[in-house]
């Protein structure tokens, strides 16, 4: 009874070392308790990458949208095109048919 004991007081001795206690409860501290914690950290970046993916996705739509309006607008025939395909505008004396799926179509 009393070797086991001992055995288990010289396994406790590292844990009597101030340094390791000390450490141990900052990092317990720092990554759990504080209000910028290591899980708070994570997220934060986790959310900040998906904000960038998003931006860099809405630069290059914008790059997109400037090119298609600079075609538009150095190209006559394009922006008739684009006028009649997306806002069904037609000439005069001229009729336009809207030919629409039926609903029990497949695509």
């Amino acid at each position: 009874m009393i070797q086991r004991a001992k055995i288990l007081f010289e396994g406790l001795g590292a844990l009597r070392n101030r340094y390791l206690i000390t450490g141990g409860i900052a990092l317990f501290w720092v990554t759990f308790v504080s209000d910028i914690d290591l899980i708070y950290l994570f997220k934060s970046n986790q959310e900040l990458q998906a904000q960038e993916r998003q931006v860099a996705h809405y630069e290059a739509a914008i790059t997109d949208l400037y090119l298609q309006l600079d075609d538009l607008s150095s190209n006559p025939e394009r922006l008739e095109k684009f006028a009649r395909e997306h806002y069904f505008m037609k000439r005069e004396n001229e009729d336009l048919f809207r030919i629409l799926p039926t609903q029990g179509a497949a695509n």
